[in-house]
């Protein structure tokens, strides 16, 4: 498409959009589009879209409920003798700390495809919660 006038001008390139009766054929309304406002709008667009995107796939680190429940329901009792309340208490504090830091680092879908890696983050994360 070419950018130039007949006349030898810079052609700004824009539509126009005209509403007219089918009877009588008179313009009820008109409006104009100019490029840079299309420009500005598709812009807006990809912004709108890439913000919810960056929210959900990168900001967003909590698992499904059920995962993080099992996960914690197993790591609290592993113990392989009944524990003290207090104790019970601390261990729960200690998984906690070491899911929160796990899900912080491993988002939930690098979870479903790396289980194994999701293992060795949360032990070192559990050492480090001590």
């Amino acid at each position: 498409m070419s950018e130039s006038c007949s006349c030898g001008e810079k052609a700004e390139i824009g539509a126009t959009v005209k509403f007219h009766c089918k009877t009588c054929a008179s313009v009820i309304e008109k409006f104009t589009v100019k490029k840079p406002l299309k420009a500005a709008g598709l812009a807006a667009i990809l912004a709108y879209g890439g913000s919810q995107f960056v929210d959900y796939a990168i900001t967003d680190n909590r698992y499904p409920l059920d995962v993080e429940y099992a996960v914690l329901e197993a790591c609290a009792s592993s113990h392989k003798q009944p524990l003290s309340y207090s104790s019970y208490g601390s261990k729960k504090k200690l998984c906690l700390c070491a899911l929160e830091d796990t899900m912080n680092e491993i988002s939930y879908i690098r979870y479903k495809i790396n289980e194994k890696g999701f293992l060795k983050a949360f032990e070192s994360n559990a050492k480090s919660c001590k």
